[in-house]
């Protein structure tokens, strides 16, 4: 993949030099026109661009609580401690100050849908209650048919407090809905957002709900709690609360304004960026304006392209690296793995142990059910060999439906352990898939590494004590008997 590495600093360079001439076209072209023409720019590109800008940034900040709040949703030691009973509460309280404090959230919380407790970082809360239009908020979220959603609402631990509450659902690893869990960002980090926003571009920038009420604004906001309240502004406030987005204008007194609208759908708030036109004196300020947001614009894109390119090239590594199917190493990056591990056991003297699956009767599967069923028991199957080993083993797809497995520091009686734990797991675990009794099981081939063997001797060893699993009657696991060391 180096040509990929080479030919990235070249594209960013390009489209450095075309996005840096093509913003200076634009602002020197804007500095020598006249008033009426610079205002018909900003109508039409500077102002549309500022609001596309900040909309951006609104969702760039509300993207680490959303990130959060999926990793809490998905952490095992959540659904662990719902599973077996939610029996001390001062776990959860530790786990959620930890998030809190770790991601620097203004709150963390979990709702259980089973006993109805709203769990705090400073300790159980209360029981929701659909009679009870606080816990609203719950009964709302549970029913989204997305993920997660986001609302603001009083903080049920300090009810002088507003709160913008990222709410994700915990489903376990059947889907069933065990709760909602989440962080919580104050309102008041918004509003500051908010007076960076207007000190940078100039503007005033505020927020609305559908029905044009001023939501969050800044300090050094001049308006009304309500659009329909500003003179010129009221006229068209019912064609701005029916479009998602778009661009308008409006006279109030001697003063003409250009407005952007940018509907929010995470908030269900209208972002609103206003722009008083200028007189024919500030053109020079518009010039330095719009060269300023030029670069910011350049330095966003220039990062998205950074990180773009350099997500399709880890992902081409991962699509290189593993087995698309079953989520272990593909054979060609094992194998690299393989050589070092029993280099190393070489030079330290360590045992190492190797195990082969083979799926009993797996073409009967495919064959009876189609490749679909097949599939699937692949990937139980790698999920239940993965899940039994440590951070240190190495399992891969060697072929078809036989898994390679490598344990570091592990005898061969150790090994027969795993292989065996492993085997009666599959055997009780797969009885039944998808309705079917379809009885999966496997079988297993152990071996343990002399040292100075070649990698493909201790893999013919294992696959021979396979063999004699299959042949006696399969769902078995054989060890090699030669596991003698070499002499010179």
């Amino acid at each position: 993949m180096s040509h990929i590495t080479l030919r990235k600093p070249s594209f960013i360079l390009i489209s450095s030099l075309l996005l840096v001439a093509a913003f200076s076209a634009i602002s020197l072209i804007s500095y020598y026109v006249a008033n009426s023409s610079l205002n018909q720019h900003i109508k039409t590109n500077t102002l549309p661009l500022t609001s596309d800008t900040i909309y951006s940034e609104v969702q760039r900040d509300l993207l680490q609580p959303v990130l959060v709040s999926s990793l809490m949703a998905h952490d095992t030691f959540v659904h662990d401690w719902i599973e077996d009973g939610e029996l001390h509460s001062g776990q959860m309280q530790r786990y959620l100050t930890s998030i809190q404090t770790r991601y620097n959230a203004f709150t963390a919380f979990f709702v259980s849908e089973k006993t109805a407790v709203y769990y705090h970082s400073s300790g159980i809360i209360k029981q929701v209650s659909e009679s009870d239009p606080a816990d609203k908020w719950y009964f709302t979220s549970r029913k989204t048919p997305t993920e997660f959603d986001i609302n603001l609402d009083q903080d049920t631990a300090d009810s002088s407090t507003t709160t913008l509450f990222v709410n994700h659902k915990v489903n376990d690893a059947q889907g069933r809905f065990l709760g909602i869990i989440g962080v919580g960002l104050a309102s008041q980090r918004i509003k500051e957002l908010i007076e960076v926003y207007q000190n940078r571009y100039g503007r005033q920038v505020y927020f609305i709900d559908r029905q044009g009420n001023v939501t969050l604004q800044g300090s050094q906001f001049s308006g009304t709690d309500t659009i329909q309240k500003v003179a010129g502004l009221r006229d068209i406030a019912p064609l701005i609360l029916s479009t998602p987005s778009g661009s308008y204008s409006y006279s109030n007194g001697d003063r003409k304004y250009l407005i952007k609208t940018r509907f929010v759908p995470e908030l269900d708030w209208y972002l609103i960026v206003e722009h008083a036109q200028h007189s024919e004196s500030q053109i020079t300020a518009t010039l330095w304006a719009n060269l300023a947001i030029s670069l910011v614009v350049i330095l966003i894109v220039l990062l998205l392209q950074h990180f773009t390119l350099g997500g399709y090239q880890r992902r081409l590594e991962f699509m290189a690296n593993t087995d698309p199917l079953t989520g272990t190493a593909s054979r060609h990056a094992f194998e690299s793995t393989y050589v070092q591990i029993l280099s190393f056991a070489d030079r330290h003297q360590n045992p190492v142990s190797t195990i082969l699956v083979d799926i009993d009767h797996f073409k009967v599967f495919n064959d009876t059910h189609g490749h679909l069923l097949g599939d699937k028991v692949l990937t139980l199957v790698a999920t239940i060999l993965t899940d039994s080993l440590r951070k240190s083993d190495t399992i891969c797809r060697w072929g078809g439906d036989e898994f390679f497995i490598v344990l570091p520091n592990c005898n061969q009686e150790n090994a027969r352990l795993v292989a065996e734990k492993m085997r009666l797991q599959i055997e009780e675990s797969l009885l039944m898939v998808d309705d079917l009794r379809l009885g999966v099981t496997a079988s297993f081939g152990i071996a343990e590494y002399i040292g100075q063997e070649s990698p493909t001797e201790l893999f013919n060893r294992t696959d021979k004590a396979l063999y004699r699993a299959k042949s006696k009657s399969r769902n078995q696991v054989e060890g090699s008997s030669s596991n003698t060391p070499k002499t010179a």
